[in-house]
Formats: structure tokens, C-alpha cells, sequence
């Protein structure tokens, strides 16, 4: 981020000129962003798949780098220690050392399991800790907005609050703690965090990044003097920690219909496993065909949180479908669609209230894309939305409750003559009856007229009927179903017109 950039201050560049020769020339033997895991790269373990990288700290977030916290040239820690976070085994004193020349450089042998490596593991956590220090520096969680810093370098804000990030003995104990501003958060992590000795929990990067962004969650929902936003049942923290998991390890060969299993590699899973979620993340409804409405019957907090992150990655992929991808994260002005989605999805935290629910959450992520880009992405997003239940005539009901909302999957009035987007506008019915146990009817309405699809999934996939398939006009349809020689279980209804794709659930009993 250049000094020139909207979010940078005068006093940010005069602190980079001041620090100078500011490099520590620190290395660090890690698996990199945006590899995800040691099972997401080549080659797989038990081999070491690790890369060097060298002095990785941004200078517009980490002025004087990684270990120091006095503000001047020079590191004031040789350890896993700095700024931005202490990181530790078991005790503060538990660091791992780089010596004078900071060179985290550690072996790993995955196949021994995690006791025997712990200074690689530490360096792994203290990578990732401060990268993601540094990436969410550039979306604007900076010192102002009550981002973890030991010393805020004079740029507003309180100091004294670098995370204490705590590597544990035992499995299943992860957690994130964020108290207001000024006083320290603590990220513990187990060595195995569900139980699979051979899987460090310090190495499953994507979890690291979740808990972190409980952080950021928490600090700029209401205010960083305030870190009680989000205790109702309707927050959406999860979906946001899942959320900034898979941008920090998306990558420029992914496609919006690739399955992203959460937490495979803590799982003990393949890469290509389905998870921790109730669905993979994927655009395609194969694959995850959650939408708003789903909230009522999945749990609080993973299930709400999981069809929200769902909701993001939905418009993160029209983003870059319409802006392109780039792999630099640093750059917090970047006009690619992932880059535009980080900074509305930042910037929407701050706008939108304590205790929010789905619809406050949407309705500040247009209010961050009119402050930041003029609403230039406004039919994107509401398209993007609308296909996940959150569209114009959605319903929130009380935030302190999952049970009360109302999904919806059309898009704003036409305004002046002319239509809010390029997409048909349209609604699809839920099943009457459902379960169904013989007829069945469903109705559909379409506000301008076009070539529609509705089609009847099995959950494996396969087509198990054709309702629709031809030009309708604009108005209100209905179609009826015989599920009499249908098998008892769950089925998928798709409704397809003009590009836009909405679905239903149902089940069929006999």
C-alpha cells in the first residue's frame, strides 16, 4: 500500500521513512500463505513441504517488523516475540529462538508426531499470527480501529494488547479471547486440536486464521472499547472466521464450484473432504445448497455462521468473476474482486450494529460498497445475495432469535424506468405439503419473462424430474409434483431463469 493510498496517513509514511533500513532480514521455514495446510501442498506428508521466506513483514503494518516494540531500527526480540504477538508453548517463556540473525529455521518430521518439533511449530504460528496482522492491517483493522499491537506507533488507539497466541499439550482445546482495547487477547491452540496426534494444530493454518478473525470480529462489531456485539444468537462470528480462513488461503487455480471442506486437515480428512460445516463452501447447490432460511434448524453458533460465510462466498465469487483474482492480499486499495470483497466485508463491521443480524450484515456491506467504491457493485450484490435468501424482501426478525426470518430471493424495484439489474427477477415457492406424500404443488413467480428451468434432485445428484422447461411469462406459475413412486428422503428443487438459480429443499415420505 502505497503512502498515496486513501487509507494510509502522513504519519504512517513518516514513520516508514524514519525507520529506514527498517528489514530485520528474519526468515522463517513455514508453510506460506496461502498454502491451508501440509495437506494442501506438495509434496504430502510425511515429507516437509515447507518454503523459507524472507522478511515477510509489511512495511505499511509492521514498520520496524516483526520483533520490535519500541519503534526504532532493530528487533527487541531474537524469539517468537514482537509487536503483533508472543507466541509460546505452555509457558510466556516457552518461545521458540532465531538467534542474532533470526533465523527460524526448525526441523519437522510430521510422521513423530507434534512433541518433538515444537520450535517449527511456533514459527508456523508466529508467521501466520503476524501475516494476518499485517493482511487485516491493509482492510483497515489498523491501531485506530483496536487491532492487537503492543506499541500503536502513535496512529490512535490503545497499545499493550499483542496476542498471546498458546500452544497446548492435549487435543481439542481452541479458542479465541478478545477483551476490549488495551488488554490482551489469547489464542489457545492444541498440539492435536481433535485428537489425531499426527496432525499439529499449529499447522492447520486455515483454523489459525479463524480464530483470529474471532478477533476481528469482536473488535470492530461496536466499537473496539466494546467486545460484547456478539453474544445473540442471530451474530454471524463464525461465518466471518470461516470467512477471512478461506480468502488468506484462496488461490488464483480455485473455481467458484471447487468444494472447500472447513478443518479437514484438524479432521484427520483429505484436502478434498467435506469437513466441519453441514456443506463444503461452493457457489454450486449441488455442492452446498444452503440458503437464509436455513438458519432456523442449524445450530447457533457454527450452523448460523456457516450459511453466512456461505452468503460472503457467494458474493466474493461474482466479485472475481466480474473484477479477476489477485494473489496480493497486502494490497488493501487493489481493484481485483477478492480484494473488493475483503474491504466490504471489513469495512461493513464497523457500519453495522452490535448484535447484528443477516440483514444488517447485508445491508452494511452496500452501505461499505457506497462509502468505499460509489455503490458501483450494488446490482452484484444484491444478485449474489439474493440467490442465498437475503434478497430484497427478506425478513430478520429479532436478532436474538434464528426462527423469526423471513427468506426472500428478489431483487430491489426497478428505479427510474430502469431495472435494478440484468437478472429476471424471480421467487421460488417452498413445496406445499412438505414432507410430501403424494401431490404436491410449487409455485414460482417471475416479474419479466424468459426461459425457465425446474428441475427435482435427488441428494446424489441425479434428475429426478422436469416440471419446467420452456418460456414463462411475467406473474405468478405453479407445478405439480407426484412423489407416489418417489423413495422416502430429501430432494433438491431448482429454479433457473436468466442466469439466476434459486432452490428449495424438501422430503418426500411414503
Amino acid at each position: 500500500m502505497s503512502c498515496a493510498s486513501r487509507r494510509a496517513a502522513l504519519a504512517l509514511c513518516v514513520l516508514v521513512g524514519a525507520a529506514g533500513a527498517r528489514a530485520q532480514e528474519a526468515t522463517y521455514r513455514v508453510y506460506p500463505a496461502p498454502v491451508e495446510s501440509p495437506t494442501h501442498t506438495e509434496p504430502a506428508p510425511p515429507a516437509d513441504a515447507r518454503a523459507l521466506v524472507a522478511d515477510p513483514a509489511d512495511p505499511s503494518a509492521s514498520p520496524f517488523g516483526w520483533h520490535d516494540t519500541d519503534g526504532t531500527p532493530g528487533p527487541e526480540f531474537t524469539t517468537t516475540e514482537g509487536n503483533n504477538a508472543v507466541v509460546y508453548f505452555g509457558e510466556p517463556d516457552g518461545v521458540a529462538d532465531g538467534g542474532p540473525t533470526l533465523g527460524f529455521d526448525f526441523p519437522l518430521a510430521l510422521a513423530d508426531g507434534p512433541s518433538g518439533y515444537v520450535d517449527a511449530a511456533l514459527t508456523n504460528l508466529f508467521y501466520w499470527t503476524n501475516y494476518a496482522h499485517d493482511v487485516l492491517y491493509a482492510y483497515g483493522f489498523d491501531e485506530a480501529a483496536g487491532n492487537f499491537q503492543e506499541n500503536t506507533y502513535g496512529r490512535g488507539g490503545v497499545g499493550g494488547d499483542p496476542v498471546r497466541v498458546e500452544l497446548t499439550e492435549g487435543t481439542g482445546n481452541v479458542s479465541f479471547f478478545t477483551p476490549p482495547d488495551g488488554s490482551r487477547p489469547r489464542l489457545r491452540l492444541a498440539l492435536a486440536p481433535l485428537g489425531d496426534p499426527l496432525r499439529h494444530g499449529a499447522y492447520d493454518n486455515g483454523l489459525v486464521v479463524h480464530e483470529l478473525a474471532h478477533g476481528l470480529s469482536t473488535r470492530l462489531t461496536g466499537g473496539p472499547s466494546n467486545s460484547g456485539c456478539l453474544s445473540n444468537a442471530e451474530q454471524m462470528g463464525e461465518g466471518w472466521s470461516d470467512y477471512y480462513a478461506l480468502m488468506l488461503t484462496m488461490r488464483d487455480a480455485d473455481a467458484r464450484t471447487d468444494a472447500r471442506g472447513f478443518g479437514t486437515y484438524a479432521l484427520g480428512e483429505p484436502p478434498d473432504g467435506p469437513g466441519s460445516r453441514p456443506a463444503p463452501y461452493s457457489t454450486s447447490f449441488a455442492v452446498n445448497d444452503f440458503t437464509h432460511g436455513d438458519i432456523a434448524t442449524l445450530s447457533v453458533p457454527s450452523g448460523v455462521g456457516f450459511v453466512w460465510a456461505t452468503v460472503l462466498w457467494e458474493m466474493t465469487w461474482d466479485l472475481a468473476d466480474a473484477h479477476g483474482f489477485s494473489p496480493d492480499l497486502l494490497d488493501g486499495d487493489g481493484s481485483a474482486g477478492n480484494q473488493v470483497a475483503l474491504q466490504l466485508v471489513t469495512e461493513a463491521m464497523k457500519l453495522q450494529p452490535c448484535s447484528p443480524g443477516f440483514v444488517d450484515g447485508r445491508d452494511a456491506i452496500l452501505a461499505a460498497d457506497d462509502a468505499l467504491h460509489d455503490g458501483a457493485n450494488h446490482d452484484l450484490l444484491w444478485a449474489a445475495f439474493a440467490r442465498r435468501g437475503l434478497g430484497f424482501s427478506a425478513a430478520q426478525g429479532s436478532s436474538a432469535s434464528t426462527a423469526d426470518n423471513i427468506e426472500a430471493f428478489d431483487l430491489p424495484p426497478a428505479t427510474d424506468g430502469e431495472p435494478e439489474s440484468a437478472l429476471p427477477r424471480l421467487v421460488l415457492d417452498p413445496v406445499t405439503p412438505n414432507p410430501a406424500f403424494g401431490d404436491a404443488r410449487v409455485g414460482y413467480a417471475l416479474t419479466t419473462p424468459g426461459p425457465v428451468r425446474l428441475t427435482v434432485f435427488d441428494v446424489r445428484g441425479r434428475t429426478v424430474a422436469v416440471l419446467a422447461d420452456g418460456v414463462r411469462g411475467a406473474g405468478r406459475h405453479a407445478e405439480r409434483l407426484d412423489t407416489r413412486t418417489w423413495a422416502s428422503g430429501v430432494y433438491l428443487l431448482r429454479l433457473e431463469a436468466g442466469g439466476t438459480v434459486q432452490t428449495r429443499r424438501f422430503t418426500v415420505v411414503r
